[in-house]
């Protein structure tokens, strides 16, 4: 466990907005997956996250190989803190990718947490991470034991329904009683 703490977090790199994830696991089996980057939380959170995945996909026997290496699937993580209504609300989203660079698989949440104060990511504590993790290694989890099964939480971008358009507002029909601004106008000028 050690060893692969250590490869965890020399794997991982912050840029600010984007970190990139170095996540590897023992002796899985399926399909492997790789986590590329996760863009969004400060460090502190990632970190903590990181080491949350892996434990989840570990426990799942989640055949996770380094995003240097070759993999069946690619992850690319989102994570957003915004504050609705004076609560902080942690949105996640994973964008699951195939060999031939299309996205299979979004799976997506939101966690409610309290009053964050001056910092909405202080509300990301860890029994939240890792409910994120729990979460998102399920359905991953599921999707990677039927790829061609959707689990509870995730859309399938090939067969994702197409938006439908918005109905159009009815038109009132025009009363005869009640002219138009031109009409109107045309009347008074006429006077």
């Amino acid at each position: 466990m050690c060893v692969l703490l250590g490869a965890l977090v020399s794997g991982c790199t912050t840029d600010g907005t984007t970190s990139n994830v170095s996540l590897a696991t023992g002796t899985a089996v399926g399909p492997t997956i790789a986590f590329e980057s996760i863009a969004g939380p400060p460090p502190g959170v990632f970190n903590k996250l990181v080491d949350d995945l892996s434990t989840e996909a570990q426990s799942r026997n989640l055949a996770i190989a380094s995003r240097e290496g070759a993999a069946n699937y690619r992850v690319r993580g989102y994570l957003a803190a915004q504050v609705i209504r004076g609560r902080t609300h942690v949105s996640w989203v994973w964008d699951i990718y195939d060999g031939d660079r299309m996205r299979a698989l979004r799976i997506s949440g939101e966690e409610a947490g309290g009053r964050a104060g001056g910092d909405p990511w202080s509300v990301a504590d860890d029994p939240m991470l890792r409910k994120i993790a729990r979460t998102s290694m399920d359905q991953l989890a599921a999707f990677l034991g039927n790829p061609g099964a959707i689990p509870d939480g995730g859309t399938a971008i090939a067969e994702a329904p197409e938006p439908e358009a918005p109905p159009k507002k009815p038109r009132r029909p025009r009363s005869a009683a009640m002219p138009t601004a031109a009409e109107r106008l045309a009347m008074s000028v006429a006077r």
